[in-house]
């Protein structure tokens, strides 16, 4: 069986982003390749020149990046031609993307099988694009000029989701919403780890809260600093805010806040590879995202592979945090969020026990091959 992955970025390629979405693109990816799939990734780079392989056995099609908010219009067609040249037996594409539509569109013609994957939980809602930059702080000129750049994208994009043969979600409110919006059945499949985290002592854990994700605003690193700066009092507790950000000006507000803060350390962007040192030494993770922006965040499952509890201001994927107690989730209760998590740093015992639960949940959850066979069905 010949799969060809439709992706953005490839999670090994130097310089690029990470984002939940890349991160499992190659986890699957390296899964399919591993049971004896031939697997074919097409993404863009910004080198002049790739290697050909990935050392799992992925094969790799590179496309030169360009960049620009009307780029993707010209990627159209090379992303297209690829998958003539490959003619693959089945196309796997996960988010809200031109490719969404590209991928449904070759299938279509060539009468072959599309999977598309949710990521966020307002990935199945109508008009994302288009909504986003009416809320961004862009200059007004700026978004009359881009809007209808974000209309068609969202118009190709709802083309590419009504003609996907197969939808995966991750969450049932992504179902919930795929079926409001697009009359579709999705099908719920965890998310995959193909390597799992080394095993974590318990009693080897540091009394480390940790924050990890890129540095924006939806992230709200804020709020993180604001329970750093309520935890002084907390005994030899530290706190580890790491990410990082291409914006200038909103790096400087956020490091100006945590130099102030003496239990607090700021150690920058964390590349992929090394981010399970930092879950495997926490005793805490701590999620601040606005819920909006999260689907099962990839960083949830590294910390309880790892033995850590997540302590999330607002999101609680299928409502595991509080019903397998894997941590604690405040569901928005900023009061709540700070109470509870001091509290949780006060009752290591409870953190132990915590760790306990998360690390089974999630190798019988994510870490299993059952995950790699429901997708091989499905293809």
């Amino acid at each position: 069986m010949k799969v060809a992955f439709l992706a953005e970025h490839f999670l090994l390629d130097p310089g690029i982003m990470v984002n939940g979405t890349i991160v499992q693109l190659y986890n699957l990816a390296v899964g399919f390749a591993q049971r004896g799939i031939k697997v074919h990734y097409i993404c863009t780079t910004e080198n002049k020149k790739g290697p050909k392989q990935d050392a799992s056995g992925i094969s790799l099609h590179w496309l030169k990046l360009r960049k620009g908010p009307f780029a993707w219009i010209s990627n159209l067609r090379f992303y297209y031609d690829k998958l003539n040249r490959i003619n693959p037996d089945a196309i796997y594409q996960r988010g809200r993307s031109y490719l969404t539509y590209v991928a449904a569109m070759w299938a279509r013609k060539n009468a072959k099988i599309f999977v598309w994957a949710s990521n966020g939980e307002d990935g199945c809602d109508f008009w994302k694009n288009t909504k986003r930059l009416i809320r961004s702080k862009s200059a007004l000129w700026k978004k009359i000029v881009l809007i209808p750049n974000a209309l068609l994208q969202d118009v190709l994009i709802h083309k590419g989701i009504r003609g996907a043969t197969f939808i995966v979600n991750q969450t049932k409110n992504q179902k919930r919403r795929l079926w409001r919006n697009f009359h579709k059945n999705g099908i719920i499949i965890p998310s995959y780890f193909h390597a799992r985290a080394k095993e974590s002592d318990p009693q080897k854990k540091e009394k480390i809260v940790l924050w990890l994700a890129n540095l924006s605003p939806g992230k709200q690193p804020e709020v993180f600093l604001r329970f750093a700066e309520c935890c002084q009092d907390c005994e030899d507790w530290k706190f580890v805010l790491a990410g990082g950000t291409e914006n200038k000006v909103y790096l400087y507000q956020v490091s100006r806040r945590a130099n102030a803060l003496p239990n607090l350390e700021m150690c920058g962007p964390v590349p992929f590879d090394e981010s399970n040192r930092f879950f495997s030494r926490a005793s805490l993770f701590v999620n601040t995202s606005i819920m909006e922006a999260e689907g099962l965040p990839n960083t949830f499952i590294q910390a309880w592979l790892s033995g850590t509890p997540v302590l999330s201001l607002t999101h609680d994927p299928n409502g595991w945090i509080n019903k397998h107690n894997l941590g604690f989730c405040a569901e928005g209760n900023l009061n709540l969020f700070l109470e509870k998590g001091k509290a949780l740093l006060k009752a290591e015992s409870m953190l132990f026990s915590m760790g306990e639960n998360c690390r089974k949940f999630a190798l019988d959850t994510f870490a299993t091959e059952s995950v790699i066979d429901r997708y091989i069905e499905l293809f």
